[in-house]
């Protein structure tokens, strides 16, 4: 969104400006919160300054926009497809507010700089059709749809001609990129072609589209970063299906095991949700259980939120705030345990660790390692630079 305004300056947003954007989420109710209170600070700079012009988008943006509305002298709720136009749109040209449901295209504008970012980040597939009884996106998101290959390397090679050296693909529904005959292993397979690219990273992936193919021929690329972040959700299978996820532990079990055996040392990460409507005791230490049998790196967690319009929102025997706050507790600590665990392990076996310097003062560079470790390294490090360690417990 950033690239579409090349002409002007991004201030800090305690300053004042001339454009105030939110680009909103609506994951929890908590997101919705931030949206709400951001917009709310931008009208009230938009009083002190009526030339001001105040633009929200995003999914919560695409799923509220009359609340929005409500709330004060919004100039424009663009929604997901059309965010890209916000530019054009300021500029005056026609508008009208999109049903998401109703995009069948990728919405694709070409950039070459990533705001205060030293990793390229590259969105190249969009929307999702699995609709979980919890998750909100697909109504903010739409169907899937992606990027053409043709597409993805142009973008690609604008990212490593600006001088950017890992690149992370990204996508509502990674697993779901197709762009006819061509899947995520094509993606990868072509970009690892380019010059200049040191590392390609994957964000996260369901665990049901990640085939024996597919990591077949993940591992055949050396540039590709041995990590990989996948949706769990819960390791209780009574769970899974209230959540109407579509697989069982027993398929996530056996699928790290591949990814293990497949790369060695491989970070493995996995996005857990507690106090999921109905969710018993019995079935918190289900998961707690499952997720200790795994070679797991870390945990995301979240406490399950409420969102309108989902199966779950009507679900009964919603847990209470205190015993999601009690069971997220714990799977944090079990996080802590799991990451130390594993760092110690690379450390004992003199694992090469690759990565971006992200930052360089006094002597010292920062970076987020292909196995998604953070280190700071005694160096002359540029910001940028490509930098290889071998790894410490510390």
């Amino acid at each position: 969104m950033l690239a579409q305004f090349a002409d002007s300056q991004v201030v800090d947003w305690a300053e004042e400006a001339d454009i105030y954007i939110i680009n909103t989420c609506t994951v929890t109710n908590r997101t919705d919160y931030k949206s709400r209170y951001l917009i709310r600070q931008a009208l009230d700079k938009k009083k002190a300054n009526p030339f001001a012009r105040v633009v929200v988008t995003g999914c919560f943006a695409q799923r509220s926009r009359d609340e929005i509305l409500a709330l004060g002298a919004v100039d424009y709720v663009v929604d997901n497809q059309q965010k890209l136009e916000i530019a054009s749109i300021l500029a005056g040209n026609p508008y009208s507010f999109m049903d998401i449901m109703q995009a069948d295209s990728f919405a694709y504008r070409p950039y070459t700089q990533m705001y205060e970012r030293t990793r390229a980040f590259m969105k190249i597939q969009d929307g999702c059709d699995f609709y979980c009884s919890y998750c909100a996106v697909p109504y903010g998101r739409g169907h899937s749809r992606s990027a053409s290959l043709n597409q993805v390397l142009r973008q690609a090679r604008l990212l490593v001609e600006s001088g950017y050296k890992e690149i992370v693909l990204g996508g509502v529904n990674l697993g779901l990129y197709r762009d006819g005959g061509n899947g995520l292993a094509e993606v990868a397979r072509e970009l690892a072609k380019l010059e200049g690219l040191q590392l390609l990273r994957l964000s996260s992936l369901e665990p049901q589209l990640i085939s024996d193919q597919l990591i077949s021929q993940l591992s055949a690329i050396p540039k590709l970063c041995p990590h990989f972040h996948i949706p769990l959700q819960s390791g209780s299978d009574s769970v899974l299906k209230r959540m109407g996820r579509r697989y069982d532990t027993r398929l996530v079990e056996q699928l790290c095991a591949k990814l293990a055996t497949a790369f060695p040392f491989v970070a493995l990460g996995l996005d857990v949700i507690t106090g999921f409507p109905g969710e018993t005791g019995e079935e918190h230490r289900q998961t707690i259980g499952f997720l200790q049998s795994l070679p797991l790196a870390y945990l995301h967690v979240f406490s399950y939120s409420k969102r309108k319009g989902t199966p779950a929102e009507k679900m009964p025997n919603q847990v209470p705030r205190e015993l999601k706050n009690k069971r997220s507790g714990e799977l944090h600590a079990l996080s802590g345990q799991l990451s130390q665990v594993y760092r110690n392990t690379l450390a004992q076996n003199k694992v090469l660790l690759r990565g971006i310097v992200e930052s360089s003062e006094a002597g010292f560079g920062e970076f987020v390692s292909d196995h998604y470790l953070r280190y700071r390294v005694a160096g002359a490090y540029q910001v940028g630079e490509l930098v290889e360690i071998t790894a410490s417990p510390e």
